[in-house]
């Protein structure tokens, strides 16, 4: 029997049987196991053609709903690439007016629109058109919405990440604990969120300093550290090894320790050219370089 082999059928498959609140065992009922759904939903498994018709009408899609999907997610990817770097630009008002002009499109796909009313909510924010309460209110509507219709690890990690750090600037340093706590239990099923995980443990660590709870900043960041060199990763070492020799002052450890991580951490922010920690290491530390 034919079968087809593309990755996206079963990231199709996942969020289709999600739309129509059904689990997987409900999906296969009278078409196959339970255990072959979950196989192809992820993505170890191809589909026949036979078993492909057999879900699409039991989902009441058309067939070509999971090719579909492939074009679907790009369009989805190029928006998110659009307003991520305009974010990291800090083009908040371009952001904000972008969003809502997009919202006013009463046929626009509802995934697309959460992922609108996500930069929307941080934007308006930004722009101090709503406080910080009100934006957690609506990230926390958005987060529970992808968990219940959507299979989206990633984006409910970026939300809930930008509600613990919005906690955090806004000194309610237990509060954003709390959903570090529960960001951290969370699966990390590919490389790519692992590393999202890293920068999660560095934000938790610096939370847990605030909080005077150093021991247990220290443990996250050492975490971090080691997923970084596991993973060959150099982006946020330099700032690790920093987190790092503010947990061990803190801790009174030997000096002689703290230097290790002041030194490491200058280290990579000359090898990465990042001069403005370069300069707040040797005017804050140079006793220990």
């Amino acid at each position: 029997m034919d079968q087809f082999t593309s990755p996206q059928i079963g990231l199709a498959l996942r969020r289709l049987r999600k739309k129509h609140n059904l689990t997987q065992k409900d999906l296969a009922n009278g078409i196959c196991s339970q255990a072959e759904i979950s196989k192809i939903e992820s993505g170890t498994h191809s589909p026949t053609v036979e078993l492909l018709f057999l879900i699409s009408k039991k989902l009441q899609v058309p067939f070509s709903a999971f090719f579909d999907h492939a074009n679907y997610r790009e369009s989805f990817y190029q928006l998110d690439d659009e307003l991520l770097k305009k974010f990291r630009n800090n083009e908040f008002k371009e952001i904000y007016e972008i969003t809502n002009l997009k919202l006013q499109n009463v046929y626009i796909e509802e995934e697309i629109a959460l992922l609108l009313q996500f930069y929307n909510s941080i934007s308006a924010h930004r722009l101090q058109k709503t406080d910080y309460r009100t934006c957690i209110v609506v990230l926390r509507q958005l987060s529970e919405k992808y968990s219940s219709t959507f299979y989206s690890p990633s984006m409910i990690i970026r939300i809930k990440s930008a509600i613990a750090n919005l906690y955090s600037e806004n000194k309610s340093y237990k509060h954003s604990r709390k959903v570090y706590e529960e960001l951290i239990k969370l699966d990390f099923e590919s490389n790519e969120l692992l590393l999202d995980r890293i920068r999660i443990l560095y934000n938790f660590s610096k939370t847990l300093l605030q909080l005077k709870e150093s021991h247990y900043a220290l443990n996250i960041v050492q975490e971090a550290i080691q997923q970084s060199l596991r993973f060959k990763d150099m982006s946020l070492l330099g700032q690790l090894y920093y987190q790092q020799g503010l947990c061990l002052e803190s801790l009174n450890y030997d000096k002689e320790f703290i230097k290790q991580s002041y030194f490491k951490a200058n280290v990579f922010f000359e090898l990465l050219n990042m001069d403005e920690y370069h300069q707040i290491i040797l005017k804050h530390k140079s006793e220990f370089l």
